[in-house]
């Protein structure tokens, strides 16, 4: 049986109005975190369970130099779903904890065997990265958002 503690925490996800506020922010606190911007267009998405067209976010995703953890702060841009609805209702802030994992089918069953539910799925091509696929299982025991990523490959 796999456990998720094998992998660590692979970055703490916090969804905000302003994504270069909160990241010039963080740079003030922490010095030495380096940024990569880029936009997220999902090839295919999900949100609560139902597809949705034309989801982008814009992201920051941080690391600090000597430290496994990183940070990731999102800003919705386009799409109904999850992101949009965090933020809307006044809750911007951190959202939650990622799992880069190995074997993500195996995840994606004992998630869903657990009965927690997907409120956000995606699957992702590029020339540069490659298909990976993620989704965010919310644990109402924890009342906390688990993401779990596969790690990016070439088909």
């Amino acid at each position: 049986m796999e456990l998720l503690s094998q992998y660590g925490i692979e970055h703490v996800g916090f969804l905000v109005r302003d994504m270069q506020q909160v990241a010039a922010h963080m740079k003030d606190n922490f010095p030495d975190i380096q940024f990569q911007f880029y936009d997220f267009c999902p090839s295919r998405a999900w949100s609560y369970g139902r597809p949705v067209d034309n989801y982008q976010l814009k992201i920051a995703m941080g690391s600090i130099p000597g430290h496994d953890t990183g940070i990731e702060i999102i800003q919705w841009v386009s799409g109904e779903g999850v992101h949009r609805d965090f933020v809307a209702s006044g809750t911007g802030g951190m959202h939650h904890i990622a799992y880069r994992v190995e074997n993500f089918d195996y995840w994606r069953e004992q998630f869903s065997r657990s009965g927690a539910p997907f409120i956000f799925e995606s699957e992702t091509e590029d020339p540069v990265n490659g298909y990976r696929r993620c989704f965010y299982a919310w644990d109402s025991v924890a009342g906390m958002v688990y993401e779990i990523k596969e790690v990016p490959h070439f088909r």
